[in-house]
C-alpha cells in the first residue's frame, strides 16, 4: 500500500508538472505580424499587428450610438491590443435581443433598458446593469431674418416631410421653406429621421457636411437646417431656435441641462447594458469610455456631449473592476553586432536617433503577464548619413585640395621654365 501510495503520489506531481507546463506554453502570446519599417529623414517609423486578441468584447446595436462608440473603441484598441471590440449596428430591440440571447457581451442603446427589456434578460438568468455614457441633441437652425424663435415637434415634421412649404403656415413670412441638412446616415440626420420623422423619409432637402450647415443656413433666405449640438459654432447661436413637444408647449434649447433631464426632445441618452458590474476586459472598455480624459473627451470631440461629472462619477462606481494584464511591446534594433530594446504599449514605435550610414534591422515581440512572444520578422531598413555632417568632412576638403594642387603645379611649371 504505501509503494502505491508513492507511485500515485508521484503519478500526480508528475501531472500536475505537466499541466504547468500547459500553461506556461499557452501563456506565451504569438509574435507580432505586419510589421512594416520605413525611414523618414533622420527617423524610423515602424508600425505592426498584434497577432491576436486575448479577449473580443462583441457590442450589438444600436445604429445611433455606434456612431458615437465607434471612434472611442478605435482610440481604446490602440491602448490595449490585446482587446478587440466588435460593435454591431441595428436598433435599441436588436441590441437587447442580441444581449439576451447570449449573442453579444453588451446591449448599446439610445435609451435607458425598459422594463419588458429587464424582465426577459432576468428570464435568461441575466442581471441587467445600465451604464450610462453618454448623449447627443440636435441643434435646429433657422435664418434669422425669418424672425422665427421656436417650432412645435408638429411643426417640425410638416416642414422636413415636405407637409409645409412655407414659412407663413408657422407664424413667419410668406418666403419659401429651403431644407438644409446634413449628410445623410450622419448622426444628426438619423435623429431628426428617427425622433421627428418616426423613421420616413425627408422631403426635397440640400445635404452638406456639419460645418457647413451654418453658412448655408445663414445665406438662404428661407433656411431651416440641423446639426449635432456639439459642433455648432458659436457665432451661429444666434441661428438657434427652441423647441417644444407640443404647439404651446415651452420651447428649449439644448444645452448640458436641458439634453440630461430629457426637457430638450431633440435629444438622446447613450446607454451600454451588462450582465452584472462589469469588470475584466468589458469593466476596462466601459471605464475607457468614461474616463474624462479618453472616452468623454473623444464624444466631446465628435460632437456628443460628455456626462456631467455627477452622473460620470455614478456610472463609474457600477464598474466593477478592470483588467489588470496590459499587453506592452519590445522593439529590438541591432547594426554591426549592437543590439538596443525599447518599450512601448502601442503598436508603433518611432526612431528617433537611428544610427546613420549603416543597415539596421527591427524586431518586435509582445509581452503579455511577463510572458514573451517570438520577435517578428526582421526588418531591415539604410539610414543615410546627413549632408554636411562631421562624417561627411572630406566634402569640403576635397575642393580645397585641388586648389592646393593645381596652385603647387603652377608654381613647379614655372620654375622648370626658369630653369
Amino acid at each position: 500500500m504505501h509503494g502505491m501510495g508513492r507511485c500515485i503520489t508521484a503519478t500526480l506531481l508528475v501531472a500536475l508538472m505537466c499541466v504547468s507546463a500547459l500553461s506556461a506554453s499557452a501563456a506565451v502570446p504569438p509574435s507580432p505580424s505586419d510589421g512594416v519599417a520605413t525611414v523618414d529623414a533622420d527617423k524610423v517609423n515602424i508600425s505592426w499587428s498584434p497577432t491576436f486578441a486575448s479577449s473580443v468584447i462583441v457590442q450589438s446595436g444600436c445604429t445611433a450610438s455606434n456612431l458615437s462608440m465607434a471612434p472611442i473603441a478605435k482610440a481604446f484598441m490602440t491602448d490595449h491590443p490585446s482587446i478587440e471590440i466588435e460593435l454591431t449596428g441595428g436598433t435599441n430591440t436588436f441590441a437587447f435581443t442580441e444581449w439576451t440571447e447570449g449573442r453579444s457581451d453588451i446591449a448599446q442603446a439610445s435609451r435607458a433598458i425598459d422594463p419588458v427589456e429587464r424582465s426577459a434578460a432576468q428570464k435568461e438568468g441575466l442581471d441587467p446593469v445600465d451604464i450610462m455614457v453618454g448623449a447627443e441633441a440636435v441643434a435646429v437652425l433657422v435664418n434669422p431674418d425669418l424672425g422665427i424663435e421656436s417650432l412645435s415637434m408638429e411643426q417640425l415634421r410638416g416642414i422636413f416631410d415636405g407637409s409645409i412649404n412655407t414659412w407663413s403656415a408657422v407664424g413667419g413670412p410668406d418666403v419659401p421653406v429651403e431644407r438644409v441638412g446634413t449628410v445623410q446616415g450622419k448622426s444628426a440626420y438619423n435623429l431628426i429621421r428617427s425622433m421627428v420623422l418616426n423613421g420616413a423619409g425627408y422631403a426635397n432637402m440640400s445635404q452638406h457636411d456639419d460645418v457647413d450647415v451654418p453658412a448655408e443656413v445663414r445665406s438662404k433666405k428661407g433656411a431651416i437646417g440641423f446639426l449635432l449640438y456639439g459642433l455648432m459654432p458659436t457665432d451661429a447661436e444666434d441661428m438657434m431656435i427652441g423647441i417644444s413637444v407640443t404647439e404651446h408647449g415651452r420651447p428649449t434649447v439644448p444645452d448640458e441641462t436641458t439634453v440630461y433631464s430629457s426637457a430638450y426632445p431633440l435629444s438622446r441618452t447613450f446607454h451600454l447594458v451588462t450582465d452584472g458590474e462589469p469588470d475584466g476586459a468589458i469593466g476596462s472598455w466601459i471605464d475607457f469610455v468614461l474616463d474624462p480624459g479618453k472616452g468623454q473627451t473623444i464624444l466631446r470631440e465628435n460632437g456628443f456631449i460628455p456626462l456631467p461629472e455627477s452622473e460620470r462619477v455614478h456610472s463609474r462606481e457600477k464598474v466593477a473592476g478592470t483588467l489588470s494584464d496590459d499587453m506592452v511591446f519590445h522593439v529590438y534594433r541591432s547594426y554591426e553586432g549592437n543590439e538596443d530594446r525599447f518599450v512601448t504599449d502601442t503598436t508603433s514605435f518611432v526612431d528617433a536617433s537611428p544610427p546613420l550610414g549603416v543597415n539596421v534591422t527591427y524586431e518586435v515581440s509582445a509581452v503579455v503577464n511577463g510572458e514573451e512572444s517570438e520577435r517578428s520578422p526582421p526588418m531591415t531598413v539604410f539610414i543615410p548619413e546627413k549632408e554636411g555632417d562631421a562624417s561627411g568632412v572630406g566634402s569640403y576638403m576635397l575642393p580645397l585640395l585641388g586648389i592646393v594642387g593645381v596652385a603647387s603645379c603652377a608654381l613647379l611649371i614655372l620654375a622648370v621654365r626658369k630653369r
